[in-house]
């Protein structure tokens, strides 16, 4: 770029974005951090010193924002959390800046995602309250949907499930609204896979709690319904929801529905330089290992990457009885989203 930017400087921005947003989704974060990071910087340093139109600024700092929330994501993923938030924070001010207050409720809710994942959900939650008011009034279903679902995950972790199920209500019934206009890029991410994804491990998460077999089966049925729905290019999600799904049939005593999940998640992880996936697979490991006597469960435990396992209680005798079982060891199971 030189000093005098313009519409064509954004749209060079706006493909390197889309470039890396694809190698995030694909490879994992770790993949492309370093890289994405070095491109931001120069991005940055461009934009801060070039000369452009009032028009052309507004396009250059939503393409800001949005490369900035790609970086801040794959930092994110790659488990490098003080950058994330940094990234994010930065991505934010630019879209504010832009004056595009979708793409600010987008970062806004990528900075809740970090935030409730290193134990902090009620800033996760205002995170998404601020998100939802500052859209209320630009925001299309898809995206409201979105927000609403979030809601909901940090509500469950607040220990509020009537809020949390509200939110999923009201996200469900939202996403169903027909919108004249087009789905922007960076929420194209945000189809029936994620929401049901999104959706599913709330009502997991939620059975956990309350032991309710319907929160359970509907949880089944939302990440059944991720799963088979996920676009083949979003591998990182193809592994989460898999892992998901395995998890939440594990909890209902589907032990070898559960195998058979975890075979495929393993399968589609492999690859992935992501430290959120290696969390998630650590997870499966640890609730299968609350089945010491169950030969399908030791099986999983063993389908998973070496440093990913964890060490499987010794046991004098395996058991195939497994709804006998998972009725014995269910409610051993840790929560967590």
């Amino acid at each position: 770029m030189d000093g005098r930017l313009g519409d064509t400087d954004a749209e060079r921005i706006a493909a390197h974005t889309s470039a890396l947003r694809r190698m995030d989704n694909t490879h994992g974060g770790a993949s492309m951090l370093y890289m994405a990071t070095a491109h931001l910087a120069t991005t940055n340093t461009a934009i801060k010193g070039g000369t452009y139109t009032e028009k052309a600024g507004q396009a250059l700092f939503r393409e800001l924002g949005d490369l900035a929330g790609v970086v801040g994501w794959a930092a994110h993923d790659a488990a490098h959390y003080p950058q994330a938030v940094k990234y994010l924070t930065l991505a934010v001010h630019a879209a504010r800046e832009s004056g595009d207050r979708n793409l600010t409720a987008h970062l806004l809710q990528c900075l809740a995602r970090v935030w409730g994942y290193t134990g902090h959900p009620q800033l996760a939650r205002d995170c998404i309250a601020l998100a939802l008011y500052g859209a209320r009034n630009t925001a299309g279903p898809v995206l409201r949907a979105g927000l609403h679902a979030l809601d909901a995950r940090f509500a469950a972790l607040l220990g509020l499930p009537r809020e949390a199920l509200r939110a999923v209500h009201i996200a469900q019934e939202i996403f169903t609204e027909d919108s004249p206009d087009p789905a922007p890029a960076f929420v194209s991410y945000l189809d029936e896979a994620e929401l049901s994804s999104t959706l599913g491990e709330v009502l997991l998460f939620l059975a956990r709690k309350t032991y309710d077999p319907q929160h359970a089966q509907n949880a089944i049925g939302l990440l059944a319904t991720a799963t088979d729905n996920r676009a083949q290019d979003r591998v990182r999600s193809r592994s989460f929801d898999s892992v998901a799904l395995a998890r939440a049939q594990l909890f209902t005593g589907q032990i070898e529905a559960a195998h058979a999940t975890a075979e495929q998640a393993a399968a589609i992880g492999t690859g992935l330089d992501s430290a959120r996936v290696r969390r998630r697979y650590r997870d499966l490991a640890r609730e299968a290992a609350a089945h010491p006597d169950i030969l399908p469960a030791r099986q999983i435990h063993g389908l998973l990457p070496p440093g990913h396992r964890l060490p499987m209680p010794k046991t004098s005798r395996v058991r195939t009885d497994a709804r006998h079982e998972a009725s014995r060891h269910g409610r051993q199971l840790r929560p967590g989203l």
